[in-house]
Order: structure tokens, then sequence, then C-alpha cells
């Protein structure tokens, strides 16, 4: 076993010259660890990270997620999350609102890509707070024009749909869809 900050840790499975780690189990003795190292240690080791101390975890939402998801890291849940970067998918927002039981603060986020379904999870999901101003950008090829009108009444950011090549729904509903300001 493995024992020490993510940081240190990170480091010993970074290296090139420290070999034999690769099925060791690591503990975790930081309060505070970045995603991007424990992701570093769960790529190295085959062991169970236990992760309970951390009561802050740090990072992009993609590295953050990406602890969340994985089944290598234990003790997880219950802490405080602090995002960096301004860029995000709904996709790891949720997947970040599933994995831990404190309000994760998406302010510092401007920027939001996913699908219709992904983005309107998101919206719903009460764990993820300060959103409503993030510009969203769809990866869907057809939508709804109702879902459209929905994803524009929850954000006073720009969506883009330039990706959407059909869009469906009553002719009201897809004359609304084209009037708003708020959908590109």
């Amino acid at each position: 076993t493995l024992t020490g900050t993510a940081a240190a840790v990170a480091t010993n499975y970074a290296s090139s010259g420290i070999t034999g780690l690769g099925s060791s189990a690591v503990t975790l003795t930081d309060t505070t660890a970045a995603a991007s190292a424990l992701n570093v240690i769960n790529t190295g080791t085959t062991g169970t990270i236990d992760a309970s101390t951390v009561t802050t975890l740090t990072g992009t939402a993609a590295d953050v997620a990406t602890s969340y998801a994985s089944t290598g890291i234990t003790g997880l849940g219950n802490e405080t999350v602090t995002l960096s970067g301004t860029t995000a998918t709904a996709a790891d927002l949720n997947r970040i609102n599933a994995g831990t039981s404190v309000t994760v603060n998406i302010g510092s986020i401007l920027t939001v890509t996913g699908s219709v379904a992904d983005l309107n999870t998101m919206y719903t999901q009460a764990g993820l707070v300060n959103r409503g101003t993030q510009a969203l950008t769809l990866t869907d090829t057809s939508a709804t024009a109702v879902t459209l009108s929905t994803l524009d009444a929850r954000t006073t950011g720009t969506i883009s749909a330039s990706s959407v090549l059909t869009l469906t729904g009553t002719a009201a509903e897809i004359s609304t869809a084209f009037a708003s300001t708020g959908i590109t």
C-alpha cells in the first residue's frame, strides 16, 4: 500500500524510473486533492485508491467527472467540488452532480456543450447551482422545437444549435424557436 498526498503518489506513478506499482493499493492523506492526480493514480494501478480523507476535489469538469466515474477510487461522495476552466460538457456536470452529495457551483463555467437531453437534465439537477447564464452548444443533429424553447427559457446565454439539421414540432412551436434571439 502506498500512502501519501495525491500529488506525491501521482508523481510516483508518472515517473518512468519507478516500476512495479501497477497493482498497489493507495491511501490518500490529503483533504484537498486534484482530480487530475487521482486520475493519474487510477490509470497507474489496478489497486483500490482510498480517497476518504478528501473533503475538496478540484479540477476541470472533465477530470472531476472521470474521478467520480472510476470504480477504482473509493471514499468520494460527500466532498466540495471546485471547478476550474470555463467550459464543460453537460454529461460531465451531470456525472459530478451524481458523484457528490454537496452542492456544486458551476458559475465559473461559461459554455456547456451537450445533447438537448443532457442539457435539460443539467438544468433540473438540484445539486448544481449558479446555472442559467451559460452559453450552450448543442451536439444533436435533430431536436424538437419545444426542447429548444425549454432550454432557451433556462439560460440567458446564447444557444448554438448549428448542429441541428432537423427541427420537429408544430408550426407554432417551430416559429417560436426561430423567433428566439437566444437560439442561433
